[in-house]
């Protein structure tokens, strides 16, 4: 028995040991929920604020690019509005030109071969009435043609 009553005293002070040790955290249970933890924020602020400050340095600073690069687009023409308007029209005016004096060639160039070809049907008749009238004339005209 001397073994059971080891084993009951054993057992005992495992089972004191047990309600201490509940005991304890029991206590640490309620300091725990008692106690306040309070974050220290004003280093984080600080450094929040700075991160704040850059950010609106570099804000304006892209602002001042993102206006300067406008301004530089608006502007940007290698020629101005007037001169490319002007250089247009010349080149329409000089297209209109070259087509009427290529118009009226071609009409006085068909001109020029309806009158030579009148001419020559007028120089024709002339030459022939006047050699039919003038038979000596064309006695001569025959002799000198022949020796051609």
């Amino acid at each position: 028995m001397t073994k059971i009553e080891q084993l009951a005293t054993l057992l005992v002070a495992e089972l004191k040991e047990f309600e201490k040790g509940i005991s304890k955290l029991e206590s640490l249970e309620t300091k725990i929920s008692s106690t306040k933890v309070e974050l220290n924020l004003k280093e984080l602020k600080s450094l929040l604020e700075a991160h704040e400050q850059s950010l609106r340095l570099s804000k304006k600073q892209q602002d001042s690019y993102l206006d300067r690069l406008q301004t530089v687009v608006k502007n940007a023409s290698f020629y101005p509005k007037w001169a490319i308007i002007t250089f247009m029209g010349m080149i329409l005016l000089s297209c209109l030109i070259s087509f009427y004096a290529y118009t009226v060639k071609i009409d006085s160039t068909e001109k020029e071969k309806i009158a030579y070809t009148k001419g020559e049907k007028a120089a024709t008749e002339y030459i022939n009435l006047y050699l039919s009238e003038n038979p000596k004339a064309l006695e001569s005209y025959k002799k000198w043609a022949e020796s051609k």
